[in-house]
């Protein structure tokens, strides 16, 4: 049985529960007034003879006390309820009252309570809730006040980053704006299994999950937060009937160099997708920003070939309509508590507009603006002031807060933990910390206390960062910014500042730290000077990776760190120190995590003569290396070029009896992967018959490209045979229809909930002007 505290509501969403349960219960048609001069009415019910003949106050006083409600009855509404003279006076209040306390309202507003039963307090509300359940199920955000549907939701956590995440929702559910999109984005999750939410940052891709994630989380469904396919694959269970939700935020942002450059990332990607397309229980959410999807897409054919390329799983987050915009304002202005004063400063000639009608305005730029921790010393003036010039430039929304409210050494803190794209663990960031605390007393003289680190972590953590246990063998502590806007601001700092870049690379001691620095991102400079301070580092091995390699295939690590030098340092003389790696490269070991790299230092050499040099001579072991790791069509097409750029006769040794065996093992890895790939791809979606010779003609098409580029002047003697017989087509073809037929099912029963959502239309501007009338102050007085 639910039991709600209506604390997720505001005042308005309370009315409109009231003007629901009241209609039912009573068998009227109550009308609803706007919030701002009442004159002591909220809902109404007229007759011919007496419009006033029935008054409702609704009270929503959640964690306030019944000497306020009781005070606010005697002092401000009981002269409005002489004058309007109605002959009955109902009063529904969200805090929970007593029987004594029913009967001192009904003394305070006599003669117009003519009984007790006329006053609804928390306790009556939740009976009406439960005698009319299409009520309750209507008011979306009705839902997470209930103690017994959090505890279900929270049940559904797996893990304590989930559950952290999860509780940190809790927190946020009272300020969400329930839009159409939560219906689309539920229709298209419930039916293709994969919903991917894009748009830019800010504008409420994390929010839109979060609100999935909750609802689904009370539906049963079992909730995992990943920040990589291995994890999600380390917990599927495709034998369970268990309902698993997986959740991988900002997928492209800090796994972005990841899913392009490993081998067998993007293969991962897609399996994992195809995974849970396969399974009736298995679903996934991913979420990016647009410009690094549509890079992704446009330069990465791993990428855009897979099913993340495919648009018909996305949801696009751009325009809200002005309602959504203002009540998204009003929601943070109303549960943060924002002072009357500033709140009747926006009031005043209609402040608000200027706001709602803003060209940025963000749903992160509302949250910043009414934190009641950065506004609470602003003048009204001063206020004003604030919000303009943070909807004017949305990129500082940080520079106040991070030049004036904390020191030198906390913001040297923060810009450490910045290094780190998707946070960091406790043990990492505090050895990270301790060498630019070193450059700090060495370059600049700071004075070093011992427990800077601590004193810093006190003053960030909320305002800044946040932290949470991951729960494992280690329980480890990490840190990560509490907003992604504070890392957009930190990159336009730290390109602004060459001094703060010198600072940042001065004292790295992980590979990783450097990612933000990537040419290829072109987001920060790395001038020549810095690259000369990179190379030393590697010179002096004073770079480290984070993940502990020892025991693995060594070439990893030394392809990684060549290639690090080729991208990251193309201004200075870099060949002795790549020579001296690559003479270290084990040509028997495989390269397989590492063909995407090791193919672009070959085909990015530059000008280092003794590494070109070497490479020429070794240049047959090399290349074969590259080509026992190489399973994608387009990497094998540039073995000719590879070939070429070193001046090695292709033909002859395409035409020699070892590189002809060779080039047809490439093939055939190509084609067994592409095969893998289609049947990856396709398994789950072919319904029609006609499909299959299109898969077939697809590996056959590929095959031809392949003798085409790799075999130009000769006939060769190969043929490929799929391994995947017509058969298996059309089982899966009949399978996919039964399937689809279920989804569309469940599909539908679970859009009843948002169709009230998504059909409900207002009067733009006079709701905006009602909503933003008046705010009576509620919550905690």
């Amino acid at each position: 049985m639910n039991e709600y505290d209506f604390s997720t509501l505001n005042d308005k969403e309370f009315e409109k529960i009231t003007l629901d349960l009241l209609n039912k219960k009573l068998g009227l048609t109550f009308q609803s007034f706007k919030k701002g001069k009442d004159k002591g009415i909220d809902l109404r019910y007229s007759s011919n003879t007496n419009n006033n003949k029935i008054i409702v106050q609704a009270k929503h006083y959640v964690g306030s006390s019944f000497a306020q409600l009781k005070h606010t009855l005697k002092n401000k509404e009981f002269e409005k309820v002489k004058k309007l003279q109605p002959l009955r006076y109902i009063v529904v209040t969200s805090l929970p009252l007593s029987a004594q306390e029913k009967d001192e309202i009904k003394l305070l507003i006599q003669p117009y309570i003519k009984t007790a039963n006329d006053i609804y307090g928390k306790d009556d509300l939740n009976d009406l809730l439960r005698r009319f359940p299409e009520v309750e199920k209507s008011h979306f955000k009705l839902w997470f006040s209930s103690i017994s549907i959090l505890e279900s939701i929270f049940n559904n956590a797996i893990e304590g980053r989930t559950k952290y995440h999860l509780e940190s929702i809790q927190k946020k559910i009272k300020f969400y704006v329930a839009t159409k999109q939560i219906k689309e984005a539920n229709l298209i999750l419930s039916k293709q299994k994969l919903l991917l939410i894009t748009g830019q940052p800010g504008i409420g891709k994390t929010t839109l999950a979060d609100m999935i994630l909750f609802d689904r989380a009370k539906n049963g469904f079992k909730i995992y937060k990943v920040e990589n396919i291995k994890e999600a694959e380390d917990v599927i269970n495709i034998e369970s009937e268990d309902k698993q939700l997986f959740y991988f935020d900002d997928f492209l942002g800090a796994n972005y160099y990841e899913i392009i450059s490993a081998q067998k990332t993007e293969t991962q990607l897609t399996s994992f997708v195809e995974r849970i397309k396969s399974t009736s229980n298995k679903y996934l959410i991913l979420t990016t920003r647009t410009v690094i999807l549509n890079h992704a897409i446009e330069k990465y054919e791993k990428i855009s070939h897979s099913k993340i390329g495919n648009r018909q799983f996305e949801i696009k987050l751009t325009d809200y309509t002005q309602y959504e915009k203002a009540l998204i304002l009003y929601n943070h202005l109303f549960f943060n508590n924002v002072n009357h004063t500033l709140f009747n400063n926006l009031i005043e000639k209609r402040f608000y507009w200027k706001i709602i009608q803003h060209t940025n305005y963000t749903p992160r730029i509302i949250e910043f603006i009414t934190d009641k921790s950065k506004i609470d010393c602003f003048s009204t003036s001063q206020y004003r002031e604030y919000i303009l010039s943070n909807l004017n430039n949305p990129k500082e929304i940080w520079r106040h807060s991070f030049n004036n409210q904390i020191s030198y050494l906390d913001r040297c803190l923060l810009l450490t933990l910045f290094t780190f794209q998707r946070g960091v663990s406790e043990k990492c960031l505090i050895k990270a910390f301790e060498h630019r605390l070193n450059y700090e007393k060495t370059e600049h003289n700071q004075i070093i206390t011992s427990d800077q680190f601590i004193n810093s972590i006190k003053i960030l953590l909320n305002g800044f960062i946040s932290s949470l246990i991951i729960m494992n063998s280690k329980n480890e502590r990490k840190y990560s910014f509490i907003n992604p806007s504070l890392g957009d601001f930190l990159i336009g700092l730290v390109s602004d500042s060459y001094q703060e870049r010198k600072s940042i690379i001065s004292s790295v001691i992980y590979i990783e730290q450097l990612y933000h620095f990537s040419p290829e991102r072109k987001l920060i400079p790395l001038e020549k000077e810095l690259q000369i301070i990179i190379r030393k580092k590697i010179e002096s091995n004073r770079l480290f990776f984070i993940k502990n390699t020892k025991g693995e295939n060594k070439n990893r690590e030394i392809v990684e760190i060549i290639y690090l030098l080729i991208l990251y340092c193309p201004d200075i003389n870099i060949d002795n120190l790549v020579l001296k790696y690559l003479q270290s490269l084990d040509l028997n070991l495989s390269i397989d995590v590492v063909q995407y790299k090791m193919e672009y230092l070959l085909m990015n050499i530059g000008d280092n003569s003794q590494s070109i040099k070497y490479i020429k001579e070794n240049f047959i072991s090399i290349i074969e290396a590259l080509m026992c790791a190489t399973t994608e069509a387009y990497d094998a097409m540039k073995i000719p070029d590879i070939f070429e750029m070193y001046d090695h006769a292709y033909l002859s040794y395409s035409e020699s009896n070892k590189g002809y065996k060779k080039l047809i093992e490439v093939m055939g890895q190509v084609l067994e992967h592409e095969e893998e790939y289609l049947i990856d791809e396709k398994s789950n979606e072919i319904e029609l018959e006609e499909e299959i010779d299109l898969i077939y003609e697809k590996i056959y098409s590929v095959e031809d490209d392949l003798k085409s580029v790799l075999f130009c002047s000769s006939e060769i003697d190969f043929e490929y045979e799929c391994k995947i017989e017509r058969s298996y087509w059309l089982n899966k073809i009949k399978e996919n229809i039964e399937q689809t037929h279920l989804a569309e099912i469940e599909s539908e029963e679970y859009q009843e909930s948002y169709n009230k959502i998504a059909s409900e239309k207002v009067n733009e501007v006079e709701e905006i002007d009602d909503l933003f009338c008046e705010l009576e102050y509620k919550i905690g007085e």
